[in-house]
């Protein structure tokens, strides 16, 4: 039987390690070195090189190894920051050595790389969920006869999830779901409204499909764990998604699902760590929007019709 010092040793030696493994990149001084490295199992590796930097013009490539860094031995981006802050602050020169697989090669970042900055492009604008705002800026093209299968969709829509009472089961909502997809796709072959109308239905019906995807992870859920039926799930509720999920996919379509998601997916030692996300919650912000920009289209197809 295995001495249990030596399986609490291993235990925490291999936490270390998938904590240092998935920590994030390490970026001390890289306004002046153009370097970001970041931890990976065994030691640092580069990351990104700017271009212009100091890092550029010396020869470092993404992918090498760190193996030195002036005195040190970097097993860990604290040990690099430490490094890094030392030869800044004494206007020294940042020796480097890296591996590759042609073999070790020693690279410089002279004194004179503390004295510059490195151009950085702005960051990109936040990313935003589907809208039709910008389609209802513009007149809406309804044909008199479209009138009549418009109303329907809208008080369809609004009864697929209303606000003022709790939602029956997923196989009745998704079945309800199929059907106005059919109606719209429909009344786009018809050619009686715009193109613009059909894709701002298309757009309202993203978020009902959305919340499909997270009423759907929370019955996986309760099906694992067999939890009776009369038995109400919380908003506080988790459910794990990984990084190619339907569930990753629908947060990074809609920003606003971060609020609802309690840890991402991180890589392990072994395979992918799950991340933790709240699906009701999810659900609930997904229909509150849904709506909103059904009013939104509502009140653009109403001015058509006047």
């Amino acid at each position: 039987m295995a001495d249990p010092r030596t399986v609490s040793c291993v235990i925490v030696v291999a936490l270390a390690a998938r904590a240092a493994w998935g920590a994030g990149p390490c970026e001390e001084s890289r306004a002046q070195t153009g370097l970001a490295l970041a931890a990976r199992e065994g030691g640092l590796e580069i990351a990104a090189v700017d271009a212009g930097s100091a890092a550029a013009e010396s020869g470092l490539h993404t992918g090498d190894a760190l193996v030195q860094v002036n005195a040190a031995l970097p097993r860990s981006c604290a040990d690099y920051a430490r490094a890094v802050r030392d030869a800044r602050e004494g206007k020294k020169a940042l020796l480097l050595l890296v591996r590759r697989p042609a073999g070790t090669v020693p690279l410089a970042l002279g004194p004179a790389t503390w004295e510059r900055e490195v151009a950085t492009a702005p960051p990109p604008p936040p990313p935003e969920a589907p809208s039709v705002r910008a389609l209802v800026a513009t007149p809406a093209p309804v044909a008199p006869e479209a009138r009549v299968s418009l109303d329907e969709l809208e008080r369809e829509l609004r009864a697929l999830a209303p606000a003022d009472r709790a939602p029956g089961q997923l196989a009745d909502y998704s079945h309800r779901l199929l059907r106005l997809h059919r109606q719209v796709e429909a009344l786009a072959a018809r050619h009686v409204t715009g193109a613009g109308v059909a894709d701002g239905l298309r757009t309202v019906l993203r978020y009902f499909d959305a919340a499909e995807v997270a009423w759907a992870a929370d019955e996986a859920v309760r099906e694992r764990e067999r939890r009776p039926r009369h038995v109400p799930s919380s908003e506080a509720e988790g459910a794990p998604f990984f990084a190619d999920s339907e569930a990753a996919l629908t947060i990074e379509e809609f920003p606003f699902l971060r609020s609802a998601v309690s840890r991402d997916p991180r890589p392990g030692l072994v395979g992918e760590s799950s991340g933790l996300w709240r699906p009701l919650q999810a659900r609930a912000l997904l229909w509150e929007h849904g709506r909103e920009e059904l009013e939104r289209l509502t009140s653009w197809l109403g001015r058509a019709g006047q």
